[in-house]
């Protein structure tokens, strides 16, 4: 909602004002919210989750905030962030990649997420190269500090997965999934893209984890394969489409 936005009063027979608090432990109807859908409803509150959705006025008296006059969407989610380099573009010298900058980048990049009404943030992360697991390490230190407040979840991104050059590849994702990281990557970066996706998408199988991969949609055919060899996984696996595909 606009802060220019002008708000409603206060119920005068004794509704809290849009920005009152959620009780600690008791229930809090939300009264005459406008959905997506360009229905009216009433919305219960309870314990931090919805407890029911009702015709507007039809829920039972109690702690109240008045919404006629307000759209109530859903919080959104950021799926697609880079934590471990959020926030350095206009950094002076190199990035520093030690754990507590990559954490601290990782937190605040969050936050603002959050202060935009983002609950949940998908962040991905390079694994491999110099930092090996350290930035993944300090972007999941990150998530449990953050628990209560939003909902990130680490992605570990390797450069290779087929190959001699991508056995180091396999062994640190392996690792990165055991730690709690979901499975990604780029397939059209590696030698054998299928290779890639099939190694990927058996690890997401054998763990029980998601996965999200990016591929070049200028090729509808190598998009429509990609999604046919992910399809026993659905509904944990994400399939971004990137034109044009440049390495991360």
């Amino acid at each position: 909602m606009p802060d220019s936005q002008p708000q409603p009063p206060a119920n005068p027979g004794g509704d809290a004002g849009p920005h009152a608090a959620v009780p600690g432990d008791g229930a809090l109807v939300l009264g005459g919210a406008r959905l997506a859908d360009g229905r009216t409803v009433d919305v219960r509150l309870s314990g931090g989750h919805i407890e029911a959705v009702g015709t507007a006025g039809s829920l039972a008296p109690g702690p109240r905030v008045d919404l006629s006059g307000y759209l109530l969407l859903p919080a959104p989610a950021e799926p697609h962030a880079h934590g471990a380099t959020a926030l350095t573009a206009e950094a002076d010298g190199p990035v520093s990649y030690a754990a507590e900058d990559v954490q601290r980048r990782a937190t605040e990049a969050a936050l603002l997420q959050l202060g935009h009404g983002a609950t949940a943030l998908r962040c991905h992360v390079r694994i491999g190269d110099v930092q090996g697991l350290r930035s993944l390490e300090a972007v999941l230190q990150a998530r449990r500090a953050l628990r209560g407040l939003t909902d990130l979840t680490a992605v570990a991104v390797p450069r290779l997965l087929t190959g001699a050059a991508g056995a180091e590849g396999v062994a640190l994702l392996r690792d990165a999934v055991k730690m709690g990281a979901a499975v990604g990557g780029c397939p059209d970066l590696d030698p054998d893209p299928t290779g890639f996706a099939e190694t990927a998408l058996d690890l997401a199988a054998e763990y029980g984890c998601p996965v999200d991969l990016h591929t070049d949609a200028s090729d509808p055919a190598r998009l429509a394969r990609l999604a046919a060899m992910a399809g026993g996984l659905r509904p944990g696996v994400t399939l971004v489409s990137l034109l044009p595909l440049q390495e991360p």
